[in-house]
């Protein structure tokens, strides 16, 4: 079996270059920063999880703008350099201002879990490093991370990670996507439980883990991938692959059995199963802003992404990535927000997101322009596609999605207004 060796690290090198460009086409982001710690970007097959701070006078349009703008430089770097495909994967994430960074009503526990690399606006990057570094830990954070950890928790799933983008270092990933991607998650989340503190960088995690449970030895196996670059043969192919996974598994088994005893938010937990937990773990009281942004989180620069993905160059695969966002993003940007906030508003259930769009219009909420986009989009994300239709479906989300936007801050502001105008 042939390994393509370890390459350079280039992650400094697109930093500069992606910031740059990006500003110069959307001057209103002031600091661009990234998941996890520098020190977790392993060359060859780490994307790079942007997410950009922008100013607070940044408009609806300013982020419509904005998103079309940000899927342009990715179009155009994927072009100019082939060898970036996998770095340039998706769009930023998660992209807040600095009021939202700074206002406890806006707090998100990931914030604390990234790397600010650079930025022009220095008073607030200090104030917001300020802000975040003394905020105590609470039931935010433990919810937060409590639920990354419950949602990773189980047996990997072999079709749920493909190698794509990754060259000629695809071979490697099936490791890649075990050990890193499917397995340190939990376990910086479990960690971060049990410091009691948001744990930002994913070996700084394992290496906690390593001293918090010495009787797992799968942490030695993790730390000799990741030494000769994941090129150990003898592990790609079943039993070996399978007992990996198995390892992998009973360790998180181990650490659950911790866990469970230092959670608070859920009542008995700790004479609980990790699945009873999952299922209590909906009735922990959280407010609606919260459980609307975690809904609708990755909505800013989603129009751009789609822009990107659908024209994408032949090197880039575009496909599985196409059909993973049409799978969540009806739930993500529609359901799921606007029958958290009608319940919000009025106390009571409305399942028929596209009754509560029509109501929005004849209360004047939305216009009859946007109720329109607003029902097309409902129509083309049931979250099911015929084979081959992925490309078009994405481009007639593409031109509705400035009104799915726009819908969204309305009904944010109109649940922040009815609650005393305070968010």
């Amino acid at each position: 079996m042939y390994f393509t060796p370890k390459p350079e690290n280039i992650f400094e090198t697109f930093l500069e270059v992606y910031y740059a460009e990006c500003r110069k086409k959307a001057p209103q982001i002031e600091a661009i920063a990234g998941k996890w710690k520098f020190e977790d970007l392993i060359p060859g097959m780490s994307d790079f999880d942007t997410r950009f701070i922008c100013s607070n006078q940044t408009t609806d349009a300013d982020w419509c703008k904005m998103s079309m703008a940000v899927g342009m430089v990715h179009l155009e770097l994927c072009r100019e350099h082939p060898e970036w495909a996998r770095i340039l994967e998706h769009l930023p994430g998660v992209n807040p201002t600095w009021d939202e960074m700074q206002q406890e009503p806006y707090y998100y526990p990931e914030y604390r879990q990234w790397s600010l690399y650079r930025s022009s606006n220095s008073h607030d990057l200090e104030k917001t490093i300020r802000v975040l570094d003394n905020r105590p830990w609470d039931l935010k954070d433990e919810y937060f991370f409590l639920k990354k950890f419950l949602s990773f928790y189980g047996p990997y799933n072999r079709g749920i990670d493909p190698a794509i983008n990754l060259g000629e270092f695809e071979n490697k990933y099936p490791l890649h996507s075990r050990a890193m991607h499917y397995f340190t998650p939990p376990v910086q989340a479990a960690v971060s439980i049990l410091e009691r503190r948001p744990v930002k960088g994913k070996l700084e995690s394992l290496q906690m883990a390593q001293r918090m449970f010495p009787e797992i030895k799968v942490f030695d196996r993790i730390a000799e991938m990741l030494q000769v670059h994941y090129e150990l043969p003898h592990l790609y192919k079943d039993p070996a692959l399978g007992d990996f996974e198995q390892e992998l598994q009973q360790a998180l088994d181990i650490i659950w059995e911790k866990l469970r005893t230092a959670i608070t938010c859920v009542p008995d937990a700790g004479r609980m199963t990790a699945q009873e937990v999952k299922k209590e773990i909906n009735s922990v009281p959280i407010s609606p802003l919260m459980a609307l942004f975690d809904s609708s989180k990755f909505c800013r620069l989603f129009k751009g992404r789609l822009y990107f993905y659908v024209n994408a160059p032949a090197h880039f695969d575009n496909i599985w990535l196409i059909q993973n966002e049409l799978s969540r993003c009806g739930a993500m940007f529609y359901r799921s927000p606007f029958q958290i906030y009608w319940k919000a508003v009025h106390g009571q259930e409305l399942n028929d997101p596209d009754e509560i769009t029509r109501r929005l219009g004849q209360e004047g909420i939305l216009t009859v322009q946007e109720v329109q986009d607003v029902l097309t989009f409902s129509r083309l994300t049931p979250g099911t596609w015929k084979d081959g239709a992925e490309i078009s479906i994405a481009r007639e989300i593409e031109c509705v999605f400035d009104s799915i936007f726009i819908a969204l801050s309305k009904v944010k502001r109109d649940m922040i207004a009815r609650e005393g105008g305070n968010p």
